[in-house]
Order: C-alpha cells, then sequence, then structure tokens
C-alpha cells in the first residue's frame, strides 16, 4: 500500500506558527473570480513577516497501478520579492486590508483511504485550508477542492461556516464497484 503524504512540513509549521500574537495587515492576492477566489498564491503581510501560502498542481500516485491524480498542493514560505500574477493574464494585485490579531491557527486536512477490490491501495494526506482565529471573527485560505490550484480568502464569523471541502464527492459510484472506493476525513490540527 502506497502513503502520500503532503502534510506541511516542519519548517511551514514554524512559519505558520509564527504569526501567532502578530496583526495581519493585509493580504495581497490576484482575484480571479467572485470577490474571494485568487490565483494560486496569497501573500500575507504582518509587521516583521511576509510569507506565501502557495497552491500548486502536483501529481500524486493514488492506486498500487501507479495511477496519479493531479492535487493542488497547498505549501507555505517566506514571500518571494516576485510579483503576484496570472501567467498570461494581465490582472492586478488585490490588497484586502485585514488589521487583525491572530490569536490561533489550525490546520485543515483531508485523509483520504483508496480502496481497490475491497482491500487498501493508498493512503493520501495533504492540507486542505488554513484557519486564522482573530478576536473579529476568522480569516480561512481555502483551496475547497482536491484538484484546485485557486486558493479562496474567506473573512467571517466562524470558521465552520466559511470552509468549503468539495473533495469528499471524490468517489466511485459504489453500485458499479462497491470494492473500489474513497473514504475520506477531515482533521483540524491547531497549531
Amino acid at each position: 500500500m502506497s502513503f502520500n503524504d503532503k502534510s506541511f512540513s516542519v519548517e511551514e509549521l514554524r512559519l505558520l506558527e509564527s504569526a501567532k500574537g502578530q496583526v495581519l495587515q493585509r493580504i495581497d492576492a490576484v482575484v480571479v473570480a467572485r470577490e474571494d477566489l485568487s490565483w494560486n498564491t496569497v501573500r500575507l503581510h504582518f509587521a516583521d513577516l511576509h510569507f506565501d501560502v502557495n497552491n500548486q498542481l502536483g501529481t500524486i500516485e493514488v492506486d498500487e497501478f501507479g495511477s496519479l491524480e493531479e492535487f493542488g498542493l497547498l505549501s507555505v514560505q517566506a514571500a518571494s520579492d516576485s510579483k503576484l500574477i496570472i501567467p498570461g493574464v494581465a490582472a492586478d494585485t488585490t490588497v484586502m486590508q485585514i488589521d487583525r490579531t491572530i490569536v490561533s491557527i489550525e490546520v485543515v486536512s483531508d485523509y483520504v483511504d483508496i480502496y481497490g477490490d475491497g482491500q487498501p491501495v493508498a493512503s493520501i494526506t495533504y492540507p486542505q485550508a488554513i484557519v486564522f482565529h482573530t478576536e473579529e471573527g476568522d480569516i480561512v485560505l481555502d483551496k475547497e477542492v482536491w484538484f484546485s490550484e485557486m486558493i479562496a480568502v474567506k473573512i467571517g464569523e466562524s470558521a465552520r461556516e466559511l470552509l468549503y471541502d468539495e473533495s469528499v464527492n471524490w468517489v466511485d459510484e459504489l453500485d458499479e464497484s462497491p470494492s473500489t472506493h474513497y473514504e475520506f476525513k477531515t482533521v483540524i490540527e491547531t497549531l
């Protein structure tokens, strides 16, 4: 059985954790749809800390035959000096003024067990969203579906109301082959 762990690294988690207690001044993003669906990278700015949350397509082996699926894979890194762009599209960077202190942070991850002929053949783990809790409400960076390279930036009262995970609908028709299916579990970890 293959196990593909695409969780955040220790360094990525440390970078996220360093935001606790700091004022998130603003978020930069190239917004492509709705008022909150940004392309591929959002840049978070604190007084002395700046980092990018990226969502880029990558392939993951999903069964014992080496079949590959494309997934949007979240990563966190120190902000680069590069301008946020959509390749081949002229779009301006949107600046969202936030000015809220981060009280706590959660990472929302999907755990997927894949079964073939009734036997477990693969497991996949990947971050689905990052939640920044503030005293004024929550800020969620959510990719919403496993194959997306977009990041929805959502601001509201409760992360539980803001989170949307279409990934749980990634299933085979059980009446066609009940022994081949996917089982999803969402786990929320507080940093």
